[in-house]
């Protein structure tokens, strides 16, 4: 029984293409009424800019205009806080994830201490950051690491919990060593879970890196954002939201793919 030409794939990205028109339409059209600017700010094109307006100023962001150099240094500077944050706190979190999964007496220790720190926000921990390594790249870094870490950890450790007892009982009866256990038993299943985690992780990583950027006035994409702010652009804090909400997708969807791959990969060599 074959489906609607809705319900098929080119009806659901036509259907989908369709939303963004209409809602592009709406953020174009809506602003330029009169009673509607005076009803609320949202309505102000002050305030809102357009998608026109918005669409020129990430071409002008993109080659560089007499007003505005060209987005891409500024856009290297946060992918490469994004990415070597990303890297460190995905091994970390994985390593610990793997320590306290194989160990009881680690998990009564530390677990604690784990759910206090990531329970408190990090957005509060960045000024510290700032005042221990200034404004600068290593500041992104550890802000990244810091949001990344969690994600990975309670992941991997979910993962090295999740070895059924009895295999555990068996290798143990066999004469295997706790770190045996841990290498041989616990590590694959850290391993795919620590997979799962990786888009989440680099979404989120980005997020970190700019706001890391904004609350420190490193050079990068949120610098661009302060810079709209305090100029009182809303064209280029739009284009800006614009380029970050593009590069998050395309980082998202090459975590993907990377995941899948891997998985597929260690799956084929078990």
């Amino acid at each position: 029984m074959t489906n609607n030409w809705s319900d098929s794939n080119w009806g659901v990205l036509a259907q989908r293409c369709m939303v963004i028109v209409v809602a592009l339409a709406l953020w174009e059209f809506l602003p330029k009424i009169v009673w509607l600017q005076k009803l609320s700010a949202v309505f102000d094109p002050f305030f809102v800019s357009s998608p026109s307006l918005v669409f020129q100023r990430v071409v002008d962001l993109s080659i560089g205009s007499e007003s505005q150099p060209a987005m891409w240094s500024y856009l290297f500077d946060t992918l490469t806080g994004t990415f070597i944050g990303v890297a460190i706190g995905t091994f970390l979190g994985a390593f610990l994830g793997l320590l306290l999964s194989n160990s009881p007496r680690l998990q009564r220790v530390f677990s604690p201490f784990v759910a206090i720190l990531n329970a408190t926000p990090r957005i509060a921990l960045i000024p510290i950051f700032v005042i221990l390594f200034g404004p600068t790249l290593t500041a992104s870094v550890v802000t990244v690491v810091a949001v990344v870490f969690f994600i990975v950890f309670y992941n991997a450790y979910a993962g090295g919990c999740s070895v059924p007892v009895q295999t555990v009982q068996n290798v143990r009866l066999m004469g295997a060593t706790p770190g045996e256990i841990m290498r041989r038993v616990r590590l694959p299943y850290v391993i795919v879970w620590t997979f799962t985690s990786l888009p989440n992780a680099i979404s989120f990583g980005l997020v970190a890196a700019v706001t890391a950027e904004i609350l420190t006035g490193k050079v990068g994409m949120g610098r661009l954002l302060l810079n709209s702010i305090a100029s009182v652009d809303a064209t280029l804090t739009f284009a800006v939201v614009v380029v970050l909400s593009v590069v998050g997708v395309a980082l998202v969807t090459l975590a993907d793919r990377v995941q899948r791959r891997a998985l597929h990969w260690w799956e084929r060599s078990l």
